[in-house]
């Protein structure tokens, strides 16, 4: 259960940056290579966390996980959710000093 918990609340996390990160960027020419840097990554990974947190709602977390792949699981969810909190948190910063957004917003 708690284990379970856990993983909805780093999926939830993970998710609500990736979707607060490209709601304040608002890219509008997808394709281009810098939006494509700044943008598809976080995409993908929202993606992925969305695609992770249906199947947990279908499916619940396997119990029968050894600790090591409960460890590592749970540990590449911090360290994903820490990156997008990071890039959702600093790209917060550049708007407030910044208030006209980035050039390749336009």
């Amino acid at each position: 259960m708690l284990y379970t918990a856990t993983l909805y609340a780093l999926l939830g996390t993970g998710l609500a940056a990736s979707i607060g990160f490209l709601v304040m960027h608002r890219p509008r020419r997808f394709f281009r290579v810098t939006e494509i840097n700044a943008s598809w990554w976080i995409l993908i990974v929202g993606l992925w966390y969305a695609r992770s947190l249906v199947l947990l709602g279908i499916r619940g977390a396997l119990p029968s996980h050894e600790w090591w792949d409960i460890a590592l699981s749970l540990g590449l969810l911090g360290a994903i959710d820490a990156l997008l909190l990071v890039r959702f948190f600093s790209y917060a910063s550049y708007l407030r000093k910044h208030p006209k957004g980035p050039p390749t917003a336009s």
